[in-house]
């Protein structure tokens, strides 16, 4: 029975983590760190001055990339920005199956929402983003967050160093 209850609380404790890992980014060597610690590789971005990581990255006939989850850091002004896929399949994320209906996206501003404050809404290229301040941040600046729809779901969190 106690093995039952610890098992229970492992997901939750990973999930932690990820609010954490996400505040915790203040330079490119920290979004490095937390998006290899999470198994995510580097992949050659097509875009000069943009570093780009991608979680089991696959590749088509015509050479196109696809993932379900991105990571991608400006190092000219230390904006990161991840993209989480919202689809409808069973997902990892730092190690942990997770149910979409809890998708990494989710996790984070749940998180985010219970620890931070709400700044404003920002649209930026068309699209209204929420806006929260959190004190526990190693960085400068506002978390952003949207969801997007091109041809899926795509939940993106957003981190712009001035408002």
């Amino acid at each position: 029975m106690k093995k039952l209850i610890l098992l229970l609380f492992i997901p939750l404790v990973s999930f932690g983590q990820t609010y954490k890992e996400v505040m915790s980014i203040k330079s490119l060597d920290t979004f490095k760190k937390v998006s290899i610690e999470n198994n995510y590789e580097q992949s050659d971005s097509e875009q000069e001055g943009l570093v780009t990581y991608g979680y089991d990255i696959s590749k088509d006939d015509d050479g196109n990339k696809s993932s379900s989850k991105w990571a991608y850091y400006i190092p000219k002004n230390d904006m990161f920005f991840f993209a989480f896929s919202r689809g409808n399949t069973m997902s990892e994320f730092f190690g942990t199956e997770v149910d979409n209906s809890e998708n990494p996206y989710d996790l984070i501003l749940k998180d985010v929402k219970d620890k931070c404050s709400y700044h404003k809404i920002v649209n930026h290229e068309g699209t209204d983003f929420v806006t929260y301040s959190c004190p526990e941040s190693s960085y400068k600046g506002k978390l952003r967050f949207a969801i997007k729809s091109v041809d899926y779901q795509t939940g993106i969190i957003m981190h712009f160093p001035k408002e």
